[in-house]
């Protein structure tokens, strides 16, 4: 489906000729002006995109009724698509004088006109090209219930790699996509931590009908979350239109002149990295970050839930819930200012880079009442 998807609205079905300097009384006698289509192809050369997964594990009972398992689980993504402009304007063809206007020579001509294939825009071309890598440690320990507790722990240590998270992104075509493209995936987390527990509160010996219906009956669960940020790239931007590279195909990249990370002991609210070391490309240069050079905000989460059940008859009860969404109501964090912004001469002054941007969601809490039969 995405084969066809990427074909609709392909020349010759489709034209969008544009007007200039006319009425509506000109209207229907104006010629329009066509420009190159952009058009997108498919490599018919491709291989089936596959997928290898492959895993090996160890579990052994410890004793109090839990049982622990280590394992190594991997993935190996080959020939998956992405897609390459195959008619890319060169670096620097903005900058050459034989790409002047002749109307303005301080300026050069349209991008339709400095295409190598002329006659279109984008070539934009699929390709069963790409390739991905996750390799993780898994531990998990998982208690049955027994004597009115059962709990659960997963702790993944991992690393995902790729060109492209998804088959329609675009590669770069002017740098190796090796160089450019490949690295951290946008999903990859380097620790995902995950508890989860189910308490029976004991019951309370007394012949009282009453009291036992108040203190017995009572259940304690809850869901706790500890994953790491997001890898992120820093952008930016400028106060000034700039040409950096001499293409519309391929932008520069931010340079960075040291480690951006901060301790942790060192981050605040408005400085969660080191912002002074990244810095303006200069003219006709690509920079120099990686892919990806920071991470966002990881997950601190604790959900809770209270139960106090009811019996009525041996299969039957009723079940009050009072559930804890972000139980703690700690703030956490979702997102940053990853932009830099220049001014001619290479002053960063974006007042908010590198300062939270977003938060989830307070507490937010719930009850329900249940009837089991």
């Amino acid at each position: 489906s995405f084969n066809y998807l990427r074909f609709a609205g392909q020349a010759p079905f489709v034209e969008n000729p544009i007007l200039y300097y006319g009425t509506l009384n000109t209207l229907r006698s104006s010629s329009g002006v066509v420009f190159p289509q952009n058009v997108n192809g498919f490599d018919r050369q491709s291989k089936m995109p596959s997928v290898m997964n492959y895993s090996f594990s160890i579990q052994q009972a410890v004793g109090f009724g839990t049982v622990v398992d280590v394992g190594y689980v991997g993935s190996l993504g080959r020939s998956m698509m992405w897609i390459r402009d195959v008619n890319s304007i060169p670096f620097g063809a903005n900058f050459d004088p034989r790409n002047a206007d002749p109307t303005n020579p301080a300026v050069p001509l349209s991008a339709s006109f400095l295409r190598p294939v002329v006659g279109w825009n984008g070539i934009n071309l699929s390709e069963a090209a790409a390739s991905s890598s996750y390799h993780s440690l898994q531990v998990t320990a998982r208690r049955r219930f027994v004597a009115g507790l059962q709990f659960g722990a997963a702790w993944t240590w991992s690393k995902a790699l790729d060109y492209v998270d998804s088959d329609n992104a675009a590669i770069s075509t002017l740098v190796p996509a090796s160089v450019w493209n490949y690295g951290l995936a946008a999903f990859d987390r380097t620790h995902v931590m995950k508890l989860d527990w189910l308490w029976d509160v004991p019951k309370v010996p007394t012949s009282n009908p009453v009291l036992g219906m108040i203190a017995n009956g009572w259940q304690l669960s809850g869901i706790t979350s500890f994953v790491s940020g997001a890898p992120l790239g820093v952008g930016y931007s400028t106060t000034v239109g700039i040409d950096i590279t001499g293409t519309p195909s391929q932008g520069a990249r931010v340079v960075v002149t040291g480690n951006p990370v901060l301790p942790k002991s060192e981050r605040t609210f408005s400085r969660n990295f080191r912002t002074e070391v990244f810095r303006l490309p200069q003219r006709g240069t690509i920079g120099n970050a990686a892919k990806t050079v920071i991470r966002g905000p990881g997950i601190n989460n604790w959900d809770a839930a209270v139960f106090k059940n009811f019996p009525l008859r041996e299969a039957v009860r009723f079940q009050f819930r009072w559930e804890f969404y972000n139980a703690f109501n700690h703030t956490q964090f979702s997102a940053l200012d990853a932009t830099a912004r220049f001014d001619p001469a290479g002053n960063q002054v974006n007042a908010r880079f590198g300062e939270f941007t977003a938060a989830r969601p307070a507490r937010v809490m719930q009850g329900a009442l249940r009837f089991y039969f």
